[in-house]
């Protein structure tokens, strides 16, 4: 982590690749981000920091095919904490939401990418919470429009 905190009107993109159920066509036309559209294995989605893209949402689509949607870090910070149970449904504690910058400089396998940051849980969550998480980053991803929408054919 670098010392570059995340302001809480900062918009945060994440590229939503297509094919994967990333997202969905609704009868009226209109383009919805899933849930899908924010797994990651280690249960931290990547984001990029418009700011550090130029406020360019291309930056972050890249060469890939699909499109971006966009978040406010304030937010995915609001998100109320996510109780995690146990397997017999006794809380074990709750997990608050937040953003943290974590530029990709170096990496044998991911490009170079200093405008890269996470969204995370404190304490980290397991995978039932992190289903939890990404439901509610997909509804706040649209809530707003579309950075770059992606090609449907007609």
């Amino acid at each position: 982590m670098t010392d570059d905190p995340i302001a809480d009107d900062e918009i945060l993109y994440r590229r939503v690749l297509d094919g994967r159920d990333h997202y969905t066509v609704q009868n009226d036309g209109t383009i919805r981000v899933s849930s899908q559209a924010f797994y990651e294995s280690g249960f931290r989605p990547s984001v990029d920091r418009a700011k550090l893209r130029d406020n360019d949402p291309k930056k972050t689509l890249g060469t890939f095919s699909g499109g971006v949607a966009s978040l406010v870090t304030h937010d995915v910070r609001s998100i109320a904490p996510i109780v995690q149970n146990d397997e017999k449904g006794h809380f074990v504690q709750l997990c608050r939401v937040n953003v943290e910058y974590m530029p990709i400089l170096n990496d044998p396998v991911e490009p170079d990418n200093d405008a890269h940051a996470e969204i995370y849980t404190n304490p980290p969550c397991n995978k039932r919470v992190f289903r939890k998480l990404i439901e509610k980053l997909a509804l706040l991803a649209n809530a707003r429009p579309w950075e770059i929408k992606p090609y449907i054919k007609p």
